[in-house]
């Protein structure tokens, strides 16, 4: 008996994983190799034999080997492929083993019980695959009585022309709500709908309408994704804009400002500042029109 050599690869899939193959590999009988599969939960194995033998899973052990350099078997001595001529097979080892204990392992020793030149790939599975069945004993079947009173629940679903299921409500199973509790939804709805846009939609805010912004002029704003300042002016002025972030308690004057008008004229500026409040000044007494259109 001998122990074969095989080829160990890293791959990487969900994470690293173990390869191990042999090809053209003469091999004699009880001669045995190692195949690692780490904490894997299962194995796939291919294997190609010249003549007929018998593939037993010998061992499985936790460590590779003893302080002495022994191997550190616990013994399991399973068939897990059969060949009664050349071929080949793939299993999935959980699908085959009895003993399932021994899947827990990291190292499974095989042995080859007759001579034959085998190819032999193994790759760790990440789950492993149970038949679903139903033991005589382990479901009861139904009662006629049972049965009857499904029906009789399943008689009470109505469908319309188009088959689509109807809910049918008697009146008893429900109570009309109050005007009280109407009035109530309603109240709560209206707060709601006033506080926040529908997604992608904007609001216009006025700051000023052909008056006179002289002494500053201050608005709040809403919390816009982007908004944009249009500003119309009745003669030459400079218009300082100072935007708040803390409600109006702290002023800063912004980096496009002063915004400056030589004649009567209208200004688009695109804002990208988050603030709580907008304050404009004009450098004259002239009129001023000012509005921002943001969206949410």
């Amino acid at each position: 008996m001998a122990e074969i050599s095989v080829n160990l690869e890293e791959r990487e899939g969900l994470g690293e994983y173990p390869v191990t193959s042999v090809f053209g590999k003469s091999v004699s009988a009880n001669d045995t190799l190692v195949i690692e599969k780490r904490d894997y939960p299962d194995l796939v194995i291919y294997v190609k034999v010249s003549d007929a033998c018998d593939v037993v899973l010998e061992a499985v052990s936790g460590a590779l080997r003893k302080p002495d350099g022994s191997y550190a078997k616990i013994s399991v001595n399973e068939t897990i492929m059969s060949f009664s001529a050349a071929g080949e097979q793939i299993i999935r080892l959980s699908n085959v083993l009895t003993k399932r204990w021994a899947l827990h392992y990291p190292f499974l020793h095989l042995k080859f019980t007759a001579a034959a030149t085998i190819d032999l790939i193994a790759l760790p599975a990440t789950t492993t695959l149970q038949e679903a069945k139903i033991v005589g004993d382990e479901a009861g079947l139904a009662t006629e009585a049972t049965l009857s009173d499904v029906k009789a629940q399943t008689d009470k679903l109505q469908f319309d022309v188009n088959n689509f299921l109807r809910a049918a409500i008697a009146s008893d199973e429900v109570g009309l709500a109050s005007e009280s509790s109407l009035q109530d939804i309603k109240a709560q709805l209206d707060v709601a709908l006033s506080t926040r846009a529908p997604k992608d939609e904007g609001e216009t805010i006025t700051i000023a309408s052909a008056e006179d912004i002289s002494a500053g002029k201050t608005a709040t704003l809403k919390n816009f994704k982007r908004w944009t300042l249009y500003l119309k002016v009745a003669a030459a002025m400079d218009v300082t804009v100072e935007l708040s972030p803390d409600g109006g308690t702290t002023w800063f004057e912004v980096p496009e400002s002063p915004i400056s008008f030589s004649a009567a004229g209208d200004d688009i500026i695109e804002m990208g500042y988050d603030a709580t409040h907008i304050k404009l000044t004009a450098s004259t007494a002239d009129n001023v029109t000012a509005l921002i259109r943001g969206v949410f």
